[in-house]
């Protein structure tokens, strides 16, 4: 199982009702390269810890936002594929114990 976790070297701040998150190394730096989350958004962002897989963070939305779990999984999907292009976050392979 693959997980994701944040690249280093993005900062996050929470402005109001939004969380940006700021590429502030390589390539990515730059204000033109802010990523805005919503609070469904958030919820996943703060769950890619390098060891829930998509699935789990799916089925803890579903939960929260009252969803059905092939619905939050395919925002899931969709979300951290919008993620991954454009760089802000990384996959983790799966560690043996």
């Amino acid at each position: 199982m693959n997980t994701l976790e944040p690249r280093p070297g993005i900062v996050v701040r929470r402005i109001a009702d939004e969380v940006l998150l700021v590429p502030t190394t390589g390539e990515l730096a730059g204000l033109q390269k802010i990523f805005v989350l919503d609070e469904v958004g958030c919820f996943i962002w703060e769950r890619l810890d390098g060891r829930r897989s998509l699935e789990e963070i799916s089925r803890l939305i579903a939960g929260e936002f009252a969803v059905e779990e092939d619905r939050a999984h395919a925002d899931v999907l969709d979300f951290t594929g919008a993620l991954t292009d454009a760089g802000l976050v990384v996959s983790r392979a799966p560690v043996d114990d």
